[in-house]
């Protein structure tokens, strides 16, 4: 599988993530508006309700109160969960190996593996674009943990982190060092590698390449 591929899987389950997020903070949102349904309307919680003017009427606030008979309506959390499958939904669509279903994340997920290289870059910046505005949103970054003590398969410096969103065997590696692949013959070894793209590996890789090493999670070693 090309980096390109990678870094698009990697945003797709970062994504997914921080989708799970949103749906919580929609949840809540819209348990909150149904009992708000049940709280008396500020006027009649006002201190002059029950009591009498100087003039002798009435302060009790009836002639004045309005009912706002209007339903609640879904704010922030709501529209921006709106947003987000609208706009996968519109990128599902326009992949034409994508399947039928009614997740457009899903539909996306099954259909990266089998798209071109050039593709899969292009739905991977769209899915990138998302899931940043979302971690913004939730104010979650994206999940990583740092691979101790393992070099890079490229620089060889020990800066690697891994991406640990989705389930383990989809997690990737990436270097912070912030280096660029330079295309085929590369250090990275990577295959379909392209210039000027982020090193990017499946984790099993680097840790199947550490030498008398065997580890079965991040930074252990048997």
């Amino acid at each position: 599988m090309t980096p390109h591929h990678l870094h698009a899987l990697a945003a797709a389950w970062s994504l997914q993530a921080a989708r799970q997020v949103l749906a919580f903070h929609v949840d809540r949102e819209r348990r909150h508006n149904a009992n708000g349904l049940l709280d008396a309307a500020p006027i009649l919680r006002s201190p002059t309700y029950g009591t009498r003017h100087a003039t002798g009427d009435h302060g009790d606030p009836t002639g004045t109160l309005l009912l706002d008979t209007r339903p609640t309506r879904d704010t922030t959390w709501s529209d921006l969960n709106r947003r987000l499958d609208g706009k996968l939904r519109w990128l599902a669509d326009q992949t034409p190996t994508a399947p039928a279903g009614p997740d457009p994340w899903w539909r996306l997920y099954d259909a990266l593996p089998r798209l071109q290289p050039g593709t899969a870059a292009t739905i991977g910046r769209h899915l990138t674009d998302e899931e940043r505005w979302v971690r913004d949103a939730i104010r979650q970054p994206r999940p990583t943990a740092p691979l101790v003590g393992v070099p890079c398969p490229h620089c060889g410096e020990r800066q690697l982190v891994v991406q640990t969103a989705g389930p383990a065997e989809a997690w990737t590696v990436v270097c912070t060092t912030g280096r660029l692949c330079i295309g085929p013959g590369c250090g990275c070894g990577m295959p379909g590698a392209v210039e000027g793209v982020a090193h990017i590996w499946p984790r099993h890789v680097v840790l199947g390449a550490v030498a008398g090493a065997a580890p079965t999670a991040v930074g252990e070693t048997a």
